[in-house]
C-alpha cells in the first residue's frame, strides 16, 4: 500500500538521475503516477514477457535481473541497489519486460512509476523527454564501459576493482568493507563464476591480500589489489 503522501514522492523523484532537472510542476505529474511497492526475498517484481507496466526505482532494498538459459541456467543481468532505476527501455520501447525480477533482499521497497502517465507526459511535455533522454545516455555509457570491462578484464582484475570501490571503513590498510550482495550474486555480477569467485578470494587470503569473516572483508594490503585492478 502506498502511503507516502504526493510531495513526499515528488522528493524522491528529484534525486533521480532522469528527474532531477524537472520543474516542481512536472515532478508532481509523474509523482501522481507513483506507488511503493514492497517485497521480500524472492518476490517476484516481474516475469518475462510480461506486459510492462511501469519501470522502477530502488527505495530500499536490492534487486536482481535475470534471464534463464535453454538449459535451464540463469543468467543474471544486473544485481542493483538503493538509487537505481530499471525496466525503462521495456516501457519506453519494449513494451514487455525482456527479463525477469525478483527482490533480494526482505524489506526491499520499489518506486513503481506507471507506464501509462509517463507515456502520457513524454509526449505531452518535452522537458521530461529531455531529461530523460540525457540521464539514460549517460546510464548508456556506462554499460558500454560495463561490457568492455568483462570482455578485457580478467576475473581478478574485476573482482579487485570492485572491491577498492566500495565504501570502506578506515583511512588506511586494513580497510574494512562490506559485501553488499550474496557471494554467488556478486559472482554473477562480476560474470565469473561461484567457484572462481570462492577461488580467488582464498589465495588472496592465503597471500595476506585481503581476510574474510561472512560479508565483511579487510583489505590488508590495497596497494597489491590496486596493482590487480589495473592488469585487466
Amino acid at each position: 500500500m502506498n502511503t507516502a503522501q504526493p510531495q513526499d514522492l515528488a522528493g524522491e523523484l528529484a534525486r533521480l538521475p532522469h528527474f532531477s532537472s524537472l520543474a516542481p510542476d512536472l515532478l508532481a505529474s509523474v509523482a501522481a503516477g507513483v506507488r511503493i511497492a514492497k517485497f521480500n526475498v524472492g518476490g517476484v517484481v516481474f516475469s518475462q514477457g510480461e506486459a510492462a507496466r511501469a519501470f522502477f526505482a530502488i527505495r530500499r532494498g536490492a534487486v536482481k535481473v535475470y534471464r534463464m538459459s535453454a538449459d535451464g541456467r540463469e543468467q543474471v543481468l544486473h544485481t542493483l541497489r538503493e538509487g537505481r532505476t530499471f525496466a525503462e527501455a521495456a516501457v519506453l520501447s519494449f513494451g514487455s519486460y525482456p527479463a525477469h525480477c525478483v527482490a533480494l533482499e526482505d524489506g526491499t521497497e520499489l518506486l513503481e512509476i506507471e507506464g501509462k502517465t509517463l507515456l502520457r507526459l513524454f509526449k505531452e511535455d518535452p522537458r521530461l523527454a529531455a531529461s530523460m533522454v540525457s540521464s539514460l545516455a549517460i546510464w548508456l555509457h556506462g554499460m558500454v564501459e560495463r561490457v568492455e570491462e568483462l570482455q578485457v578484464a580478467s576475473a581478478g582484475a574485476r573482482l579487485a576493482r570492485y572491491l577498492l570501490k566500495l565504501p570502506a571503513k578506515g583511512a588506511q590498510d586494513p580497510l574494512e568493507v562490506e559485501l553488499p550482495l550474496a557471494k554467488k550474486d556478486l559472482a554473477a555480477h562480476l560474470a565469473i563464476t561461484p567457484e572462481t569467485f570462492s577461488r580467488l578470494l582464498r589465495r588472496w587470503q592465503d597471500q595476506g591480500i585481503v581476510g574474510a569473516q561472512g560479508k565483511k572483508l579487510q583489505l590488508l594490503d590495497t596497494r597489491v589489489l590496486t596493482a590487480l585492478a589495473d592488469e585487466g
